[in-house]
């Protein structure tokens, strides 16, 4: 579904030069979920944002869904890749209703809005809506400005969704909202790419939300994939492993900048059965 071939991309800050993507390779399945998870300046936004087009590698490939993407504007991708932001203001319109932003972002670039709404469409994303269980189909007509950031984001990834696209992109989604809110929002998240079988690359700080979403977990250095790992290696984790993977790299916490379930992380953990069986790797799985 999802291939990044050999991936390299730098930028030129002054005269020095700062490679953000070293030779990343990371292959993805249908409807697969992956969780990547890395220090400030691993590269995982410029991951995502090679791949949605926003920037185009130096060198390798992006295949999607069987086409070569790579050099694909990003209006070209918009009907096979979703995104959602941090920022919760970034994926609506804040001075359109509820009604609007569903019956835009169900167009995905094309022209017009208004034939949309109609009574059965109105019906169709009234129903979509309701899915979310936080009351929004009722507020159909209010402005987007006057919801929460949780609601907010919860009606973006919905957005990014009701197309079912190929891909969705998800950098650090619910880094700006309350742990209650972020929680929700990762469920609905879940039952969302779930029901669409979408696959889904989600990014995030939250060591647990790493371990707990998803069937792969993929572990950033410096522009390189160091970790990958399936689904029953990645139950075997706990929060403390990977802490004690990253100290082992040379990052210290301040680097990573975790939420770690409000529990914090006492010791360094043991990772010895992992990396006496695994070597840092930037090799994809099939």
């Amino acid at each position: 579904m999802l291939e990044v071939q050999e991936v390299t991309k730098t930028f030129a800050l002054g005269a020095e030069r700062v490679v953000a993507l070293a030779d990343v390779t990371l292959a993805l399945g249908e409807g697969e979920v992956a969780t990547v998870i890395g220090s400030n300046g691993a590269g995982k936004t410029t991951l995502l944002n090679v791949i949605a087009g926003v920037c185009r590698p130096d060198r390798g490939r992006v295949v999607l869904a069987g086409w070569d993407i790579t050099r694909w504007p990003v209006h070209k991708r918009a009907h096979l890749i979703g995104r959602v932001f941090q920022d919760p203001l970034r994926g609506t319109a804040a001075g359109m209703t509820v009604l609007e932003n569903l019956a835009l972002a169900s167009r995905k670039g094309r022209r017009g809005l208004w034939p949309l709404v109609h009574r059965h469409r109105r019906q169709s994303l009234y129903a979509a809506v309701a899915q979310l269980g936080m009351g929004l189909e009722k507020r159909l007509q209010e402005k987007v400005a006057h919801l929460s950031g949780g609601e907010r984001q919860a009606l973006t990834v919905l957005m990014a969704t009701l197309t079912r696209p190929k891909l969705l992109l998800l950098d650090e989604h619910t880094a700006a909202l309350d742990p209650a809110n972020a929680e929700k929002v990762v469920r609905i998240t879940e039952e969302l790419v779930r029901e669409n079988r979408i696959t889904t690359i989600m990014v995030t700080h939250r060591m647990d939300q790493a371990i707990a979403v998803g069937e792969r977990l993929v572990m950033m250095h410096k522009g390189r994939v160091v970790l990958d790992l399936g689904a029953g290696e990645k139950r075997r984790l706990q929060v403390e492993d990977l802490v004690a993977l990253f100290r082992s790299l040379g990052v210290s916490d301040d680097a990573l900048l975790l939420v770690r379930n409000g529990s914090g992380c006492k010791g360094d953990g043991d990772l010895g059965h992992l990396l006496a069986s695994r070597q840092p790797t930037s090799t994809a799985r099939p």
